[in-house]
């Protein structure tokens, strides 16, 4: 099986890298506005790299002489949701068109593969009601993505969260037996991995948001899936594994509600976009938010280890200590004249 992985990481990178670097000399441009960090015009047509990477990959893993429940479904929603930002990147959707769309695919994959019970043991579970189990199901989709797009507005950032996430679900997918997550999780890091070249400081490739809505969605599936069949603390490393964009995304949401300041508009008030204000670069920027998710894969991985409570508890803390973290990036953007 070990061969397979491999091989099917190496594929995606190279495809990805490839097509990557194709799209980059013909790709749709763009062009610095007033919340871009960027000042030069720049390709956004990465996520085509990450698409034709994941496919090329996957024609790997279908030689496996083992199944993938799911997987199938998982590719699919990914290149439905690939395909939607790839339109948005290209006319640039209306929001409210965007996300109902986004909740349609999500709702849709969410029916098929629901996380019906809430467990933090096996003792500590409770049973969801159908309904219950699909719109949480859809909502953690949904979240995830949505995080995943909006802090893809910095060079090599994209890269540095998913690709331990991906890793992290490779890895967790093979102990809790469930293949399909290992696959994706796989797929997405070989992908982001052939980008990344082109995607490093200063970028002169984006993956706009086809590539951020691809790479979100391959995340929340494959973490869906795990979450469904896995063992009980399996549920917690869904969310674990990209922890620091969900804690940025809801608290920098909070902060925008509380300042009368929630809508659907695109904006830079995000911790990682707040610190780039300050003076740090954006190489600083995606290395403190790649070490954070790697030392929440790390952790996760870890707790998978011990009792069935212990991943639970890991994201509780995870929890705690990137609110405090976010607080001081707050702090240090005030102190240095950044309020926005």
């Amino acid at each position: 099986m070990s061969v397979y992985l491999f091989s099917a990481a190496l594929i995606s990178a190279a495809v990805s890298w490839l097509v990557s670097e194709l799209s980059r000399r013909g790709g749709v441009l763009d062009f610095p506005e007033a919340r871009s960090l960027h000042a030069t015009p720049t390709p956004r047509s990465g996520g085509l790299g990450i698409l034709a990477g994941c496919g090329a990959g996957a024609l790997v893993l279908l030689a496996a002489p083992v199944g993938a429940p799911g997987m199938a479904a998982a590719l699919a929603f990914a290149g439905a949701c690939g395909a939607l930002g790839f339109l948005d990147d290209l006319f640039a959707l209306n929001g409210r068109i965007k996300f109902a769309c986004m909740c349609a695919l999500c709702l849709a994959l969410a029916g098929l593969y629901p996380v019906d019970r809430l467990s933090v043991t096996l003792e500590w579970s409770i049973a969801l009601f159908p309904v219950l189990a699909v719109a949480g199901s859809a909502l953690f989709l949904f979240t995830v993505i949505n995080a995943v797009n909006f802090v893809d507005g910095s060079d090599g950032m994209l890269a540095a969260v998913l690709i331990p996430a991906g890793i992290g679900l490779a890895v967790a997918g093979l102990a809790s037996g469930s293949l399909s997550t290992s696959f994706l999780g796989v797929l997405l890091a070989g992908s982001l991995l052939g980008m990344l070249g082109l995607n490093l400081p200063p970028a002169r490739l984006f993956a706009g948001d086809a590539g951020s809505l691809a790479a979100g969605a391959l995340y929340g599936a494959g973490a869906l899936l795990m979450a469904g069949k896995g063992f009980a603390g399996s549920l917690w490393l869904a969310p674990l594994f990209v922890l620091p964009v969900l804690v940025d995304v809801l608290l920098t949401l909070l902060r925008r509600a509380r300042h009368g300041r929630l809508s659907l508009e695109a904006h830079s008030e995000h911790a990682f976009q707040r610190l780039i204000k300050t003076g740090w670069s954006h190489a600083q920027a995606a290395m403190a938010y790649g070490g954070l998710s790697s030392l929440c894969v790390l952790a996760g991985l870890v707790a998978a280890q011990g009792p069935d409570a212990a991943p639970f508890l890991a994201f509780v803390l995870g929890c705690a200590g990137l609110t405090g973290a976010y607080a001081w990036a707050g702090a240090y953007a005030r102190r240095r004249g950044v309020d926005a």
